[in-house]
């Protein structure tokens, strides 16, 4: 079973879920003409520029489609089950997919500033929310460990040496006792030595 921070899979699960929601949207306005985005169609900012342009599709794929692929795929591996699993597959499977999604963001990003010449809000929001994932699931794969691991082993033997040290206090206590009780007991047979005399 693995350790990891707590706050991990909740956070994680929360910024998928978001991006689910985000995706959903931007696919539902991408397929029906009867939805449209929220977003200004004007200037830099330009949702509409964006999502019909060529660059919204891969390969015929609506990015949309893709976007909400990656995420639903993305759900399972941020699962509290997920983030306890021992599978090295699971840890680094979760880590490279999200390594992925940040390529693919580059480009998106690329292709909106660079060839397209605007910028679409809601497909920033999933960038943002890719890029936020996978920093925390960067950051959290690189603070979680396997029980029984070296680092749980370190923690014993940090446990071990506290507790040597304290047996090795107690001891040394003792051995004051021991000292004193002597130095009494030597005075208590000097004084009954003078008594005698």
């Amino acid at each position: 079973m693995m350790r990891f921070p707590r706050w991990a899979p909740p956070i994680a699960l929360l910024l998928t879920l978001a991006g689910i929601g985000v995706a959903i949207y931007l696919t539902i306005a991408h397929y029906d003409t009867g939805v449209s985005l929220v977003c200004s169609s004007k200037g830099a900012i330009n949702c509409e520029k964006v999502t019909t342009s060529a660059q919204s599709k891969v390969f015929g794929i609506p990015v949309a489609v893709l976007g909400l692929a990656y995420f639903v795929a993305m759900l399972p591996l941020q699962l509290p089950a997920a983030w306890r699993s021992a599978d090295p597959r699971v840890r680094w499977g979760r880590l490279g997919y999200a390594a992925a999604g940040i390529v693919f963001v580059f480009y998106l990003v690329y292709a909106e500033a660079v060839i397209i010449k605007a910028i679409c809000l809601w497909c920033t929001s999933v960038h943002v929310l890719t890029l936020l994932l996978f920093v925390l699931t960067g950051f959290a794969t690189a603070l979680s460990y396997r029980e029984g691991s070296y680092r749980d082993a370190d923690l014993e033997d940090a446990d071990l040496e506290d507790a040597d040290l304290e047996d090795a206090d107690l001891e040394d206590a003792d051995l004051e006792d021991a000292d004193l009780d002597d130095a009494d007991e030597a005075e208590g047979a000097d004084e009954a030595e003078g008594a005698e005399r």
